[in-house]
C-alpha cells in the first residue's frame, strides 16, 4: 500500500530476539515531562487535594471515618494502577511477532501519521484514541509504538481483565490501568480515577490510550462515543494546568476479526464467555487460520487549544480551586463536539477491504444467490462507487479481480465459499452442502437461530462499509423510492432518517444541514442526480448507485418498522414493557416469521438492532419512560426495586411506522396476518 509500512515484513526476516532487545534511546519526549515510578505516582494520588477533599465530603455525608475511607482509597489505587516495566515489554516484543506472523499476512501503518505523532509527542501530552473492534487492539498499539521507537502508552482497560490470572498481570506490566465498567455516583472512586488519569496526562511520561466507544463494537458499526473519559482528559486543559493536549484518532481496520462468530452469538443474546486465561488458552486454535491484513491509520492530531479557540473562556475557572471542577454547559457541548469530530476522523480513514465489498453484495442477494463471476463483476463496480464517495478501499495491485475475490473468500471460509458450480453460498449449519433450494424450506426456530450466526457475521462486514458512506446512503433513501422530488422534501426526509438512525450510525449533531448540502453536491458532481430546488432527479447513470445505497439501509429500516408493527399489535393485558424483555420478545417473533417463510432478513434477529430501534421509538415518543416499582422476589428486600418500564402510545407508534414505511419495502405476508405475540413470548421465556 502506497504510504504505508508493513511492520511484519522485517519480522519475517530478522530475529525476534534482536527486535525484543533493541536499544530504546532518543525516544520523543514531552518537553515538560515529569518522570515517576508507578509506586511514586500512586503515593501522589493518595496525597492529592482532590482526594482529601472528597474523603472529607464523603465522611461528612455518610458518617464513615476518614481512616476507613483512606484505606478504601489505597485499595482502589492498587486495583487501578499500572505496573509498567520495560522488561515485560521486551518479553512481549519477542512473543508477539511470532503470533502476528501466524495470524496475519500484513500489518500496514501509515508512515506520515507516525511522523506527525512523533513530532506531536515532544510538544504536548498525547491521547491515543483507537477504534475498537477486537481484543487485539489493546496490545497491537503497544507493538506499533515499540516498532517505531515511540513511548509505550498507558492503556485504559476494563476491570474484568483483572480476573484473568497471568494475563491481567501481563497487561498491568505492559502499562494497562484498570477501570470499573460502571462507577456512577461513587464519589471516592470518581475522585481517584480522575486524579490518576489526569496525573498521567500532566506528567507527560507516555501517551494515554483509551477507546472512545468504551467497548468493542460487535456489529462492525461504530458505537456512540462515550464522553466520561474525555471530560476527565479535557479538565486539566480547561483549568490551566496544561497549555494544550492533542487527541490522535486511530483507525484500525481488520480483514477478518478474530471474534466474528462470537460477536454474532452475543448479538443473538447468547452471553459472551467470561474473560479467563483458560479461555484464552482454549482459543489457541485460531493460530491455525489466516486472518488477512490489518491496516492502522494514525490521523491528524486534534489540538484542544485550536479546537476551543473562540469557543471557550477558560478564565471562568481562575478563581476556583483546581481540584473542585465542573464543566459549564458550553464546555459540555465542546466535549460532545470533540467526541463526534474525533469519531468521524476515525471513520474517514477506515479501510474497505475486497471482502467488505463482497459481504455487502452477498447480503443484498441472500435469497436469489450469486455466482462467483457475478460477484467479481459487481465488486469491481462497487469499488468504483465507494471510492467516488470518499471511502478508502484496499485493492491489491497487479492481480486480477478473480484472484482478489478468491483470496477474500478463502480468508472468510467460515462464512462463505464457492461451490463446484461456481456459486457463492453461505456456510450455513442447516445447509452444509450449499443447496440453494434449501433456503426457502420451512425450518424450526432453533435452525433459524443457528443459521443466524453466519448471517450476522456476514452483516458485520457489510456494516463496516456503511459508516464511510452513510451520508450518501441516507440521501439515496430519502428519495423514498421515487426518482424525483423537491430539495425541501428531500431534506425533510433526510432529517427524519438521520434522527431515526442516530442510535445506529454516527451523525454530527451540529452539521446536519451542511452534511446534506455537501452530499447532494457530490452526487451532482458525479452526475448521479441533477436538477434544481424545485425538482431533483436521479439520472439514468445514477440509478444503480442510488439503488444499492438505498438497499444498504433497508434491513435497519425494516427492523425499526417491525418493532413498531409489534408494538401496534401488543395486547393490553401484557405485563409492563422493559427494554431488555421487549427486545427478546420481538426477536422471538422475528425468528418465528423467518421459520415460517414470512420474513427473510436475518438482521432483524440482532438484539443490537432491535435495541436501537426501541431507543428510536422512545426518542420519537412512541414509548415513554416510566419509573415503576417491580415487586421483589428476594426475601428481606423491602417492597421491590425501582426499574424503568416503558409506557406505550400505540397511536404515535402507528405514525412512526407509517413514516418509516415511506422508505422501505414492507413484507406483504406480515401485513396480511396477525403476529403470534403470545406464543412467541412463551418461547422467549424458555
Amino acid at each position: 500500500m502506497e504510504g504505508y509500512d508493513d511492520i511484519l515484513a522485517p519480522r519475517r526476516q530478522g530475529l525476534d530476539i534482536s527486535f525484543a532487545l533493541q536499544k530504546k534511546e532518543d525516544l520523543p519526549e514531552y518537553k515538560y515531562v515529569h518522570h515517576q515510578l508507578p509506586k511514586q505516582f500512586k503515593e501522589e494520588v493518595l496525597k492529592s487535594q482532590r482526594l482529601r477533599h472528597t474523603i472529607d465530603q464523603v465522611s461528612s455525608e455518610s458518617g464513615r471515618s476518614k481512616e476507613e475511607l483512606m484505606e478504601e482509597a489505597k485499595q482502589i489505587v492498587e486495583e487501578m494502577g499500572h505496573a509498567f516495566t520495560m522488561k515485560n515489554i521486551r518479553v512481549l516484543g519477542y512473543l508477539f511477532p511470532k503470533v502476528y506472523r501466524r495470524l496475519y499476512d500484513h500489518i500496514y501503518i501509515n508512515r506520515e501519521g507516525i511522523d506527525k505523532l512523533h513530532n506531536c509527542m515532544k510538544e504536548t501530552p498525547v491521547i491515543l484514541l483507537p477504534s475498537h473492534r477486537s481484543y487485539i487492539d489493546f496490545l497491537l498499539m503497544s507493538y506499533i509504538m515499540y516498532h517505531y521507537d515511540l513511548p509505550m502508552p498507558y492503556i485504559a482497560a476494563g476491570a474484568d481483565f483483572m480476573a484473568m490470572k497471568f494475563v491481567g498481570t501481563i497487561l498491568r506490566k505492559a502499562g494497562a490501568f484498570f477501570m470499573r465498567r460502571s462507577f456512577g455516583s461513587d464519589q471516592l472512586y470518581w475522585s481517584i480515577f480522575t486524579e490518576y488519569v489526569q496525573g498521567m496526562i500532566i506528567s507527560g511520561q507516555s501517551p494515554i490510550e483509551f477507546f472512545l466507544e468504551g467497548t468493542r463494537s460487535r456489529t462492525g458499526k461504530f458505537l456512540p462515543p462515550k464522553l466520561g473519559l474525555l471530560r476527565v482528559v479535557v479538565e486539566p486543559f480547561l483549568n490551566g494546568k496544561l497549555w494544550d493536549v492533542n487527541l490522535v484518532p486511530v483507525s484500525m481496520s481488520y480483514d477478518r476479526t478474530l471474534e466474528e462468530l462470537l460477536y454474532s452469538r452475543e448479538m443473538l443474546g447468547i452471553p459472551k464467555p467470561k474473560e479467563s486465561t483458560s479461555g484464552l488458552i482454549k482459543a489457541r486454535s485460531i493460530l491455525n487460520d489466516n486472518y488477512g491484513n490489518i491496516t492502522v491509520h494514525f490521523g491528524e492530531p486534534i489540538s484542544l487549544r485550536k479546537l476551543s479557540t473562540g469557543r471557550l473562556d477558560r478564565s471562568i475557572h481562575n478563581l476556583k480551586p483546581r481540584f473542585i471542577f465542573s464543566l459549564s454547559d458550553e464546555e459540555q457541548e465542546f466535549v460532545r463536539d470533540m467526541a463526534y469530530t474525533t469519531q468521524l476522523q476515525q471513520i474517514k480513514y477506515m479501510v474497505v477491504s475486497p471482502w467488505i465489498l463482497c459481504a455487502s453484495l452477498i447480503m443484498q442477494k441472500t435469497q436469489q444467490g450469486t455466482s462467483f463471476d457475478e460477484l467479481c463483476k459487481d465488486a469491481e463496480w462497487l469499488k468504483g462507487v465507494v471510492v467516488s464517495l470518499g471511502a478508502h478501499v484496499y485493492w491489491p495491485t497487479g492481480r486480477s479481480v478473480q484472484s482478489i475475490i478468491k483470496s477474500a473468500l478463502q480468508v472468510h471460509h467460515p462464512i462463505a465459499r464457492v461451490t463446484k458450480q461456481k456459486q457463492v453460498v453461505l456456510s450455513l449449519p442447516s445447509n452444509p452442502l450449499g443447496n440453494t433450494e434449501a433456503t426457502t424450506q420451512m425450518r424450526s426456530k432453533a435452525e433459524v437461530m443457528e443459521d443466524a450466526t453466519i448471517y450476522l457475521a456476514l452483516a458485520s462486514y457489510r456494516n463496516q462499509l456503511i459508516p464511510p458512506i452513510i451520508q450518501a446512503a441516507v440521501v439515496a433513501t430519502a428519495f423514498g423510492g421515487f426518482g424525483k422530488t423537491s430539495r425541501d422534501d428531500l431534506f425533510s426526509n433526510y432529517q427524519f432518517l438521520v434522527k431515526l438512525l442516530s442510535f445506529e450510525f454516527t451523525f454530527h449533531p451540529a452539521t446536519t444541514k451542511e452534511d446534506f448540502r455537501i452530499m447532494l453536491r457530490k452526487f451532482e458532481t458525479n452526475f448521479i442526480v441533477t436538477g434544481s430546488d424545485a425538482a431533483i432527479e436521479i439520472t439514468q447513470q445514477g440509478r444503480s448507485t442510488m439503488s444499492f445505497l438505498a438497499q444498504v439501509l433497508q434491513p435497519f429500516l425494516l427492523g425499526y418498522w417491525f418493532v413498531c408493527h409489534y408494538l401496534m399489535n401488543v395486547p393490553d393485558v401484557m405485563e409492563p414493557l422493559t427494554r431488555a424483555r421487549l427486545g427478546k420478545d420481538i426477536q422471538s417473533v422475528v425468528a418465528g416469521c423467518i421459520a415460517d417463510g414470512d420474513l427473510f432478513e436475518y438482521d432483524l434477529l440482532s438484539l443490537n438492532l432491535l435495541g436501537n430501534a426501541i431507543n428510536a421509538v422512545v426518542e420519537f415518543r412512541g414509548l415513554n419512560r416510566v419509573r415503576s416499582t417491580i415487586p421483589s422476589i428476594t426475601p428481606n428486600n423491602g417492597n421491590g426495586t425501582h426499574k424503568e418500564v416503558l409506557g406505550l402510545d400505540q397511536k404515535e407508534v402507528g405514525r412512526i411506522a407509517a413514516r418509516i414505511g415511506e422508505f422501505v419495502q414492507l413484507p406483504v405476508k406480515l401485513l396480511s396476518r396477525p403476529l403470534m405475540i403470545e406464543k412467541a413470548r412463551q418461547t422467549a421465556k424458555l
